[in-house]
């Protein structure tokens, strides 16, 4: 306390010594037509709070809000994709390597049906099995998000369709 009375400051008050950031001198910037606020006019920002009515506002809320809903779903189609593909080569994989081990049985064996050439011939069937059920999986759940897409991309169009009639009824 007596350091800070000195002029000097301890290492908690230069550490955590509160700085206020410069004020905004709001003075040099200019507005300009259509809501756009700058102090070049070659790097315009636009405002639309400047200019534009709340029903504006909640319409291009909504917009924004569909187009990130839109992107997502886009993104969960692409992560379902690759998780396709991984699953179905881990499958391809295991099936190879059950087909790599009824080839290495003694040929006798390999042509007959003992325990083991059944367990691997089962083990064959139920790859295969699975890689079906894979392909159905991803079907239902593409086709589930290509549902939800579709309804969101009409209601952004909708959205569209709106902002353009409260334009033209503003002219």
């Amino acid at each position: 306390m007596d350091e800070a009375l000195n002029g000097r400051l301890s290492y908690f008050d230069m550490k955590y010594k509160y700085t206020p950031q410069q004020p905004v001198n709001w003075s040099k910037y200019q507005l300009l037509q259509d809501g756009y606020i700058c102090d070049n006019p070659d790097k315009a920002v636009e405002k639309s709070y400047l200019t534009s009515d709340p029903l504006e506002q909640v319409l291009d809320n909504k917009k924004e809000l569909l187009q990130s809903k839109i992107e997502m779903i886009i993104a969960g189609i692409d992560e379902r994709r690759r998780i396709k593909k991984s699953n179905i080569e881990r499958i391809d994989t295991d099936y190879c390597d059950v087909v790599t081990m009824i080839m290495q049985m003694h040929p006798y064996r390999r042509y007959g049906f003992d325990r083991e050439r059944l367990t691997l011939e089962r083990m064959k069937k139920d790859l295969e099995g699975q890689k079906r059920m894979e392909e159905v999986n991803y079907f239902r759940d593409l086709s589930f998000l290509n549902k939800d897409l579709i309804n969101t991309a009409i209601e952004y169009i909708s959205e569209q369709q709106k902002e353009k009639l409260i334009g033209s009824l503003r002219d």
